[in-house]
């Protein structure tokens, strides 16, 4: 922000006004012309005698002692200034329109197991994915579908109408604690249909970090709390005001969380080596899936961590890298097996041009006792490109597919093959404010039966 000094300007006032106030004082009366005074003596200093030159004496002592005052109370201004801890509150709405095909579910039910008789062994088994018919960064299904034996929060619940919809409001506050500290906090508010004589309405910690810079160059940060993700990188673009499109990927509910621990992020070798690693509770998954604790169920540890190398290109960068992940469950008692996941990402910024590439593989071994879900992710990648046309209109595309099976015990399979296309546009119509409209195309691969559950969704974005 800058910063005007005003301590010239009260200087340059008091000295005008004192000047205004002497000349305003009567003229004294004409004096004769004084009589040349006698030559001093060396050993009698001017500053000693009474016929010291003028500028020797203070004519205007108010003036004088006005300044002292002044510039007493801004130092003491600007000693107080630097002691406060600047906050900064900001945050953001995000408002749409979504309309589905379905019910705006994303999978189905093998009834009597006729579709895949060779996971008869399994008492239910289902087909498709229940977060592809995402409406909203948010990672929000249009709905959740008729699942039975289970019962789920249903935040949405559609049920395939084209659907008004308040997706989010943040509020963020930022605190600066003196030169290397910062401490950061987030909050989303989403309002939605309660039942049962219950508000629907929610909210939700979305960050809770406190941040440390240890050294002089602020390149090295060290963070405890409610941490953003270090698997992948599409975690930096999570938030509304910060995707170009709407909805995330079929890979961000694995990578996109926030999880609560510590959190280590270093540039070395003149930022072209980025280094982070993490020891969480459990997994960067996002809450609404499967695999997320936000406190902990067993004494081990989730570590992660991600390598990554960063090469200037023209007028932007070039950056690539390995992340991955290993740790004891969430979810899961003592003693569990590791889950893990290992992948690697990439990413060519040219300022109007950004294209993005990840690939993602891992496995959870659940627990039958605790009905912890079981994951076997096959694999599942993502490419994404997003041009700026002109300074305010963009366009992206993406295609993506997810192999994964996600078992509870004998009693649950979910089955997905599932690739997507997406696609849509982007509008500035201020720095604080942008719309956007996209369209997602699911489909199915691999022999699965195809689901009609295509969206189309829109979000204005704005922010303060």
């Amino acid at each position: 922000m800058y910063r005007f000094d005003v301590k010239p300007l009260l200087l340059w006032g008091l000295f005008g006004f004192g000047v205004e106030h002497a000349s305003a004082q009567p003229a004294p009366a004409a004096a004769p012309p004084p009589t040349p005074p006698a030559e001093p003596s060396p050993a009698e200093p001017a500053a000693d005698r009474e016929d010291a030159p003028p500028h020797e004496v203070d004519a205007n002592p108010e003036l004088s002692r006005r300044i002292d005052d002044l510039e007493a109370k801004l130092k003491q201004a600007e000693a107080s200034r630097r002691m406060r801890s600047p906050i900064k509150l900001s945050g953001y709405g995000d408002l749409g329109l979504f309309a589905t095909q379905g019910d705006g579910s994303g999978f189905r039910r093998d009834a009597g197991h006729m579709l895949f008789p060779d996971r008869s062994q399994y008492a239910w088994v289902f087909y498709g994915d229940i977060l592809a018919p995402q409406v909203n960064s948010r990672g929000e299904v249009a709905d959740l579908g008729q699942a039975p034996g289970v019962r789920r929060f249903d935040s949405i619940h559609s049920q395939g109408n084209p659907t008004f919809l308040v997706n989010e409001l943040n509020l963020s506050v930022t605190a600066g604690l003196g030169d290397k500290a910062l401490f950061t906090s987030s909050v989303n508010f989403t309002p939605r249909s309660g039942a049962d004589f219950s508000l629907g309405d929610s909210f939700d910690v979305d960050l809770a970090e406190l941040e440390w810079m240890p050294t002089d160059d602020g390149k090295t940060s060290i963070f405890i709390g409610k941490v953003d993700s270090v698997i992948g990188l599409e975690y930096k673009t999570r938030k509304p005001t910060q995707r170009f499109g709407i909805t995330p990927t079929l890979l961000a509910r694995y990578t996109t969380g926030t999880a609560v621990g510590v959190k280590l992020r270093s540039k070395l070798l003149g930022d072209h080596l980025i280094v982070a690693a993490a020891a969480t509770n459990g997994s960067f998954g996002t809450e609404q899936f499967f695999f997320y604790q936000e406190v902990d169920t067993n004494r081990g540890k989730t570590l992660s961590g991600r390598v990554a190398l960063r090469i200037p290109v023209g007028s932007g960068s070039f950056e690539i890298g390995p992340s991955g992940q290993y740790g004891t469950p969430d979810g899961t008692p003592n003693g569990t097996a590791a889950a893990w996941l290992v992948g690697g990402d990439a990413e060519l910024d040219l300022g109007r041009i950004d294209l993005r590439a990840q690939w993602l593989k891992g496995k959870s071994p659940g627990d039958p006792i605790a009905l912890a879900y079981a994951l076997d992710l096959k694999q599942g990648g993502s490419l994404e490109a997003d041009l700026l046309v002109t300074p305010r209109l963009g366009v992206f595309g993406r295609a993506e597919f997810r192999d994964a099976e996600v078992t509870m015990t004998m009693e649950r399979l979910y089955l997905t093959k599932n690739w997507r296309a997406v696609g849509g546009v982007h509008l500035t119509l201020h720095p604080n404010a942008t719309v956007k409209l996209e369209f997602t195309h699911n489909g199915e691969y691999g022999g699965t039966p195809q689901i009609a559950d295509d969206v189309i969704t829109t979000s204005a974005v704005l922010g303060f």
